[in-house]
């Protein structure tokens, strides 16, 4: 099958990111990297994907979404940025990606999901304006309470707030500086060429760097290195130079408006289904004593029938205060 063929599924970009999404980022960054052909669609819509999430790497059947999956399959295909890696820095590349996961992933979770005032002012409202209907009412509802489970995990004990969020952002503080100590003077962090662990990096700095949280004290803490700050660029110039429109076509105001205007919707749905709910119960209870006194009329009609053979009608028989037995 022709190499021309291999597509990724992602969610869109904003503030000069190709995607917000840092998954999304990895592949496309390392799609860029090792010269991949592969054609990006910005679907917005995790509902088709096999895990739920996006991206999805798909080459005909093949549909692939873990990032290193995606890199197997791409160096099957004679595409891979590592080729000149050695087996010493495949493993040190494999050791700084679980620092990241271990370290920065969670505090960035914190400041996209958790964080009370970057998800009602920004996250919320940006997710809720390109995810299509039905599904803004779902995904930022489900990815909160996942970022929330993901981080409650972390801590067994009941701790307050403020105390989980001083020692998330301290271990990923300490995560960048690292970084930056081993990037050094360097342009990437296994010499002249971008490798995996650059697309990998870039992904989770990149937007650390570009979007604008109402409050995110790791902006503050990346902009104090540098070379890390040098870095995003240098990818972002070099390799993200013009964002397509599909990338550039949604704002933050036309975000909130969207988000009130889903607000609403929600709030005519409950009346709606309160005025339902009311008026099915009015027509069944309605029916119920229908059916009730043609139950009884049946009754009635066969004892009539029963006397009108053998016995003389009773001039009480349809008292109104009659019950059937």
């Amino acid at each position: 099958m022709s190499p021309l063929s291999m597509e990724v599924d992602v969610w869109a970009g904003k503030w000069d990111l190709p995607s917000v999404d840092q998954q999304c980022l990895q592949i496309m960054a390392y799609a860029k990297f090792c010269g991949a052909p592969i054609k990006v669609n910005v679907t917005n819509n995790p509902f088709w994907s096999p895990s739920g999430s996006l991206p999805v790497f798909r080459h005909g059947k093949d549909k692939i979404t873990s990032f290193q999956s995606m890199i197997s399959f791409l160096e099957s295909k004679k595409y891979s940025a590592d080729l000149k890696l050695t087996p010493l820095q495949k493993s040190e590349c494999y050791a700084i990606n679980k620092l990241l996961e271990g370290k920065l992933h969670p505090a960035i979770l914190y400041t996209w999901w958790v964080d009370e005032t970057n998800y009602i002012e920004l996250t919320r409202p940006w997710y809720a304006s390109v995810l299509p209907l039905p599904f803004n009412y779902y995904y930022p509802g489900r990815y909160e309470r996942d970022a929330k489970k993901y981080v409650e995990t972390m801590f067994i004990e009941d701790e307050d707030q403020s105390v989980i969020e001083t020692h998330l952002l301290s271990d990923a503080e300490k995560c960048l500086t690292s970084l930056s100590v081993r990037l050094g003077d360097e342009n990437y962090f296994f010499g002249k060429s971008p490798t995996s662990l650059d697309a990998i990096v870039y992904s989770y700095l990149a937007p650390l760097v570009k979007v604008p949280f109402q409050q995110c004290a790791l902006q503050n803490h990346l902009k104090a290195c540098p070379n890390l700050m040098a870095f995003v660029g240098r990818i972002s110039r070099g390799y993200f130079p013009v964002l397509s429109d599909a990338s550039k076509n949604i704002n933050l105001e036309k975000a909130k408006e969207v988000e009130l205007r889903n607000k609403r919707l929600r709030n005519a749905f409950s009346l709606l289904f309160a005025f339902a709910s009311m008026t099915g119960f009015a027509l069944y209870n309605n029916i119920y004593q229908e059916a009730r006194l043609g139950r009884r009329f049946a009754t009635k009609l066969e004892r009539i029938k029963d006397r009108w053979r053998g016995r003389p009608l009773s001039l009480d028989f349809f008292a109104s205060g009659y019950e059937e037995e």
